[in-house]
């Protein structure tokens, strides 16, 4: 009797070292690759503790002007899921081959189904008529696509719908996840709008044109861009046109983006008493992880308030 108890425990024993050793081969740890850090920040909430998501565009470069390692070449060739924009926002990414990765699942955010796109404001106040810069010739659309909240609750459901197909063993820990991260979108976004609420009859001058995902979803108003080129200096024409559209619509704030000079905007708003304010809507300087996308929203809409307060140190009109 004792023999044949020894032998059930041994087999049971053996059956569980088998079941161990299956699950442990089935739910292999993804390696998934992300491009720019408000998608980074996403896809590390819905992962979890089921692994770490690597980031291409780091530190305080932006998608248009990063160029690609040998070491980041390895990271997308290496990827079981590469998360991006576009190939027309990040064009870096045209460098690689899918023949090099056969296997890579590209995931392009901005050509999934349920995505609001919005085309390119392209008045002549918002968009020179010349040679188009590196980011406008790539596409007629705007691709900030992740800075309206509700194209990041369909950003999230695809990262969770992704990674469920690719490891399902882990489908219940990402699909929870996902749910919780989509409330807290919810969330944040409600109270984005009530702070910004008062600001709605409010106009705006922003320096590049970034923000019209942010604006239209929080029916703020913006009435022309500072710099149509990248890295060019706008013409005497164009800033004499924005002068008479900040007298006409009394313009109380001119947003920046980083790496930009107010020297420019003063042109513009030298005699006026409009604040002004620095807008990372890529989340440069911020540090990469699961909570920077909040971050970031949050820091946008504290920059707009900021400004449209017009403490005296950001005031053109100070003294």
């Amino acid at each position: 009797m004792m023999k044949i108890s020894c032998c059930k425990s041994f087999v049971f024993l053996l059956l569980s070292l088998v079941l161990v050793t299956t699950s442990s081969a089935t739910s292999k740890e993804l390696n998934v690759v992300t491009s720019i850090k408000p998608i980074h920040s996403l896809v590390s909430r819905v992962m979890g503790d089921t692994g770490k998501p690597q980031l291409l565009v780091q530190g305080g470069v932006t998608p248009h002007i990063f160029r690609m390692k040998p070491s980041d070449f390895r990271k997308v060739a290496n990827a079981d899921v590469l998360f991006y924009i576009s190939p027309k926002f990040e064009t870096f990414l045209r460098s690689t081959s899918r023949a090099d990765s056969p296997t890579l699942n590209a995931i392009a955010f901005a050509e999934q189904e349920g995505i609001i796109l919005y085309p390119y404001r392209t008045s002549k106040i918002w968009f020179s008529e010349g040679e188009m810069d590196e980011e406008h010739k790539h596409s007629d659309m705007d691709l900030h696509i992740w800075l309206d909240p509700s194209n990041t609750r369909r950003i999230v459901s695809i990262i969770e719908e992704t990674l469920s197909d690719l490891d399902p063993a882990n489908t219940v820990t990402y699909v929870k996840n996902a749910n919780l991260l989509i409330k807290e979108l919810y969330e944040q976004e409600e109270l984005i709008r009530e702070l910004l609420r008062p600001l709605r009859d409010s106009a705006m001058i922003v320096y590049h044109d970034a923000f019209q995902y942010y604006e239209k979803a929080f029916a703020l108003r913006s009435f022309g861009a500072i710099q149509l080129k990248s890295d060019e200096t706008p013409s005497v024409k164009h800033l004499a046109a924005l002068k008479q559209i900040a007298a006409e619509k009394n313009v109380t704030c001119v947003l920046a983006i980083p790496g930009t000079h107010p020297r420019i905007a003063m042109a513009v708003m030298g005699d006026t008493t409009a604040g002004y304010g620095v807008v990372d809507h890529l989340g440069q300087y911020l540090e990469p992880g699961p909570e920077s996308y909040f971050q970031l929203m949050f820091e946008i809409t504290q920059s707009i308030l900021d400004c449209q307060e017009k403490e005296e140190a950001f005031m053109f009109g100070a003294n």
